[in-house]
């Protein structure tokens, strides 16, 4: 009995200290062509007025073709 507890004992300590542990953040792979995508994106919205701005939503494609501009 005391060998099967302290089995559960050492299971429930190891899950524990991988839940505990600090996730990694996500990293942004950006590519040659994104970062161009995005001037020329930027680039039309400056066109559109000097208060304009490129907006992006959190779960909007990378790849900028739904870009929107605000304008204040």
């Amino acid at each position: 009995m005391k060998l099967l507890l302290g089995a559960l004992l050492t299971v429930a300590i190891g899950w524990a200290v991988v839940l505990a542990a600090p996730k990694p953040e996500p990293r942004k792979h950006v590519s040659k062509s994104a970062v161009a995508r995005r001037a020329t994106a930027e680039q039309l919205c400056k066109q559109q007025g000097a208060n304009c701005r490129l907006v992006e939503r959190p779960d909007a494609p990378r790849d900028l073709t739904g870009a929107g501009c605000v304008c204040d």
